[in-house]
């Protein structure tokens, strides 16, 4: 509340401004303040103050006594801030209708019998102190406008901070991407976080990190391991963290990309056995799989299929001693059969030696019928070294041949004049024919 003579803050509840004196009314005034009442009756109008003065000056004798009832020597300066210094303000002059103080002389009585000052004190206000005035209204909106510009550059201010202490959206979700170790949406937001950072190149080393696993993923994709692993491994090298998710994928591609070289490498060296066993080249195929069953990286499906070719390499080398075991077999017999055969043809020289028909007749049955069991022999050594359908199809052969020779036989026979030269004939010609079959069953071994 504000005094209405001075202009100065009331500091406390009272009926009198400490500053000026001056009566202070207040009206409808509520609970929360102190109540002002109007001035008593006996104490409107001057008041005389002579007899306060007397007791002042006798109370104070070292302070300076304007004689119009105030003092200089600031008494209550220790009590009260507002009352200025002795020699910063001069006396203030008394106003005509205007109370000064409020008391009377037993007041001050009782004051100097009690020993403690009892004073009022009315000086001039201080020039620099002077009564509240209302500002104008274009002062007024001034005010407000500058503070209104504070307020908003304070605000702003303080959203510019916020915002620039904000982590890079980007940046977030490319952390959050590469925890999750999905490196290709990451490489998307590392790649935008560059494109407006202010430091681009603090990004390289992830973004070129990225971007190699990436080509190191390709490398596996096409098949190229060999060039997937050694990249690889310069990626180990280059992450710091052995629990970040990209060391981890890192190591789970280099063991993908080592697995399928090494079943890429298997695979073609079960090719080459293969190649090996069809080519009947049997010393190779043993040595290939010999280096297969020595290395210990092999799994048990791996370890399997060596064992299988090992049983199809045994299998083989059996069969082809067995093959070889039966074509010596076969050659012995043919030479048997060759000698046999050479040997009936130096008997058969004795024919055209023969004195009379009669033993020409003998000597060709003779000789017929030694062709004609070597030709049974033959047949029966056939039945051991062909299949079943080779045989049955020589053995229809056979017997269609016997009746071309029997009736050729007897076609001869009917064209001699006598029957020593019928059967003559007939058994030249069985020899002969007989002997061309044998010939040819020679060439079957």
């Amino acid at each position: 509340m504000l005094c209405k003579n001075c202009g100065r803050e009331l500091p406390i509840a009272g009926k009198f401004c400490p500053f000026c004196g001056a009566v202070v009314e207040q009206e409808g005034v509520n609970d929360e303040t102190a109540v002002f009442t109007s001035l008593p009756e006996e104490l409107k109008g001057p008041i005389d103050l002579s007899a306060f003065d007397e007791v002042m000056k006798e109370d104070h004798p070292g302070g300076s006594f304007s004689g119009d009832g105030v003092t200089t020597g600031d008494p209550l300066a220790v009590t009260d801030p507002h009352i200025p210094s002795a020699g910063e303000v001069p006396p203030m002059r008394r106003t005509s209708g205007t109370p000064r103080a409020a008391g009377t002389s037993r007041a001050a009585g009782a004051s100097r019998s009690s020993g403690t000052p009892r004073t009022t004190y009315f000086s001039d206000p201080d020039p620099d102190d002077r009564p509240y005035r209302k500002p104008s209204k274009g002062k007024k909106g001034a005010v407000i406008a500058v503070v209104v510009i504070l307020i908003v550059a304070l605000i702003g201010g303080g959203v510019w901070f916020v915002l620039s202490r904000q982590p890079d959206e980007n940046l977030t979700m490319a952390d959050k991407y590469l925890n999750r170790g999905d490196f290709s949406k990451a490489l998307e937001y590392f790649t935008a976080a560059k494109a407006e950072a202010k430091d681009p190149s603090s990004l390289d080393a992830t973004i070129q990190l990225l971007e190699d696993f990436k080509t190191a993923q390709a490398y596996v994709d096409n098949g190229q391991y060999t060039e997937a692993i050694a990249l690889l491994k310069q990626l180990q090298n280059r992450v710091t963290d052995p629990d970040s998710a990209m060391y981890e994928s890192i190591e789970d591609l280099l063991e993908q990309a080592q697995t399928a070289q090494s079943d890429d490498e298997f695979a073609a060296d079960i090719a080459e056995v293969q190649s090996y066993l069809s080519d009947k080249k049997y010393d190779a195929a043993a040595a290939k799989l010999d280096s297969l069953d020595a290395d210990d990286t092999l799994t048990a499906d791996q370890k399997k299929q060596v064992s299988d070719l090992r049983s199809q390499l045994t299998q083989a080398q059996e069969a082809e001693q067995k093959q070889q075991e039966n074509e010596q077999k076969q050659n012995e017999q043919k030479q048997d059969f060759s000698s046999q055969m050479d040997q009936l043809e130096q008997n058969d020289l004795q024919i055209a030696s023969a004195a009379t028909p009669e033993d020409e007749l003998a000597l060709t049955a003779s000789s017929f019928e030694s062709w004609d069991n070597l030709l049974v022999q033959m047949y029966d050594y056939l039945a051991t070294i062909l299949n079943a359908d080779q045989y049955a199809a020589e053995e229809e052969s056979y017997k269609q041949w016997v009746e071309e020779r029997d009736s050729g036989a007897a076609n001869a026979a009917k064209e001699s004049s006598d029957e020593t030269a019928g059967q003559l004939a007939s058994y030249s010609f069985k020899q002969s024919y007989t002997k061309a079959r044998c010939y040819k069953l020679l060439d079957l071994m």
